[in-house]
């Protein structure tokens, strides 16, 4: 370095601590299967192969020696910032992460400083890779943003350094690289830039191998399976603790399981002398086996997500678009009356619904665009919380969140360009959060943070709507909600004693106890102690077929059976009891029961209350 220069030493790995993230595997799966996306050749399938070497594949002292003789010095210097180097005469382990199906790294690798370009001219992928941070040419409908997902690399090496062999789909050229990223640092009384590099020097000027000689050795000593097919190997010596076979597979399946499921992009995880294939196929067999918590979740999630993507997109509820003169709001008008009602027997049956959202995009120096996003929903009351997941073009955007209720998981995914390139511009450089002030989004739209919002709180307006009680009945569809209150226990009056019942006295004689607080043209609804019972009136000519029936202790505000807390009462636990005659219960759970009708006289009983609390129950009946 040179006096005067700016002490600045590189920060952009903390981009890619984010607490949406669960590890480094995390960041390192996500950008490195990124990039690999947007260099996907046309019509290529993407696939990822990520290497862990044996014991005795490991590069030993001689072996090592042609690739980091001249770095040593410069991990050892005061101030280099790393925290766990290994010593000089530890194996030198690796990772090794190759694409095929995508261009590899095209462009001049003599090019030391932008050119001015047309928008349409061919990019310098080589350029951007290697000698430049926190900047990129990528087109706007691409994943990347900012040109920061590289710096993982060296971030996942315990000596901050990578390796990158490439074959050029357009020249079939062998660029083979290397770089170190350390803090500004002294060595034999000199001030070193944080940026070091490994290839061959021309007046300094870094440029990349390219015999055949020193490509084959490399590609033998780090094993590299690439043979001439086109694509990019990167390789990571030292590699962090936490880079382990499983962390990675782990990685691949909750980031990009979209993209597997669609068959876009397989994977292969090398390791232990074995190799595990990963693609739409065998995806449910790693997750029977994950040992976590959370993989039962993981897997009703990924039924969802097939379920969706396999959907014909005919049998998608669509839903009207906002106004393309004003910001995108929810109001009741989205959701076409008609449409209304076979989402919602769907939906409280307990079967997933898929609804096709339009939105329009308004580019402030361009005309407004119509475009869309779907959203995959069901009900899951073994979810302690709800269970979100928004996806832009494969990739999790894990950070964003739409306060839905417990008890619900929804995918949103976003496959349509005009969206998708919105959404990318207000990213954060780890693409897990969108920001409405973000530098790159902010003033590029009309009505831009209106559209944010509008994407992430649809799904919750959805909820809202399949869950609030209509004011109507449809006799067409065999349909009919109703929210009652069963009074307190405190006003029942025993008609044999001329008195009021107390709370927590005991009496368990029904007959003074049963009073009906609710007749229409399907049901009955009866008042008991400590309970309620959902009747048929008799009349088979209409019956429904199913009844999803929730119940909740009232609230002095709000909605109670948003409010409701598992704390307060599960129907599937005691002190609930429930009998039923000429039904069968099908669900339950929290406080749904899914009930079959089986006869129009049919009676199912619901005791075990708290005596001393108001209870609202309500039916929602389908013929579906």
């Amino acid at each position: 370095m040179q006096p005067g220069e700016m002490n600045i030493d590189p920060i952009e790995a903390e981009f890619f601590s984010t607490e949406a993230l669960g590890s480094l595997a995390d960041a390192l799966v996500r950008e490195a299967i990124q990039n690999s996306l947007d260099a996907r050749l046309p019509g290529e399938q993407l696939t990822i192969r990520i290497s862990f070497p044996q014991a005795g594949e490991v590069l030993n002292g001689e072996s090592k020696v042609p690739y980091l003789a001249g770095l040593w010095g410069h991990l050892n210097a005061n101030r280099s910032g790393l925290t766990d180097l290994p010593s000089s005469s530890e194996l030198l382990n690796y990772v090794v992460i190759e694409d095929f199906g995508t261009r590899g790294l095209q462009g001049d690798p003599s090019q030391s400083e932008d050119v001015e370009l047309d928008a349409a001219a061919a990019r310098n992928d080589f350029y951007y890779f290697w000698r430049n941070v926190g900047r990129s040419r990528k087109h706007a409908a691409e994943l990347g943003r900012w040109g920061l997902g590289k710096t993982v690399f060296s971030a996942a090496s315990r000596i901050n350094a990578f390796f990158g062999l490439s074959i050029r789909a357009d020249d079939r050229r062998r660029v083979l690289m290397g770089q170190a990223v350390l803090k500004i640092h002294k060595l034999r009384d000199q001030r070193f830039y944080p940026y070091g590099y490994f290839g061959r020097f021309d007046n300094g000027f870094a440029l990349p191998l390219e015999d055949a000689a020193h490509v084959q050795r490399f590609r033998r000593d780090f094993l590299i399976s690439r043979s001439d097919e086109p694509g990019l190997s990167v390789i990571i010596p030292f590699p962090v603790a936490e880079l382990t076979p499983q962390a990675v597979l782990a990685s691949i399946i909750r980031h990009y399981f979209i993209p597997i499921i669609s068959g876009d992009i397989s994977a292969e995880i090398v390791h232990d002398g074995k190799t595990e294939f990963l693609d739409a196929r065998t995806l449910d067999r790693y997750i029977t086996r994950d040992s976590r918590e959370d993989a039962p979740q993981l897997g009703r999630l990924l039924e969802l997500a097939r379920w969706g993507v396999q959907l014909p997109r005919e049998q998608y509820a669509r839903l009207n678009p906002p106004s393309a003169a004003r910001a995108p709001r929810w109001n009741d008008d989205c959701i076409a009356a008609d449409a209304l009602g076979p989402l919602r027997g769907r939906f409280n049956a307990g079967r997933p619904i898929a609804v096709s959202v339009p939105v329009w995009v308004k580019p402030a120096a361009a005309e407004p665009v119509l475009s869309q996003f779907d959203v995959y929903l069901e009900r899951d009351d073994a979810l302690g919380s709800a269970e979100e997941h928004f996806v832009r073009d494969g990739i999790t955007i894990a950070g964003v969140r739409a306060a839905m209720q417990k008890g619900m998981r929804v995918l949103v995914l976003v496959r349509d360009q005009p969206l998708s390139e919105l959404l990318g511009d207000s990213e954060n450089p780890a693409h897990t959060e969108w920001q409405e002030r973000s530098p790159k989004f902010k003033d590029r739209y009309r009505h831009g943070p209106f559209t944010l919002r509008y994407v992430k709180n649809v799904p919750r307006e959805i909820v809202r709507a399949m869950t609030r009680p209509t004011e109507d009945r449809d006799f067409d569809l065999l349909r009919h909600v109703f929210a009652l209150d069963i009074p307190t226990e405190q006003s029942v009056v025993d008609p044999k004693k001329g008195r009021e019942d107390k709370p927590g006295t005991e009496d368990t004689g029904e007959a003074m106890s049963v009073e009906t607080v609710g007749v229409d043209r399907f049901f009955q609804l009866q008042k008991l102690h400590g309970g309620f019972r959902l009747a048929g009136n008799g009349d088979g000519r209409a019956m429904p077929r199913n009844a999803a029936v929730w119940v909740a202790y009232d609230v002095r505000r709000g909605n109670p059976f948003i409010q409701y807390q598992r704390p307060d009462f599960e129907l599937d636990k005691p002190p609930i009891v429930i009998e039923s005659e000429h039904a069968e219960i099908t669900r339950r759970g929290g406080n749904l029961l899914v009930i079959d009708i089986r006869d129009p006289h049919f009676r199912v009983t619901v005791e075990g209350f708290d005596v001393r609390r108001d209870i609202r129950v309500r039916v929602e009946a389908s013929a579906l």
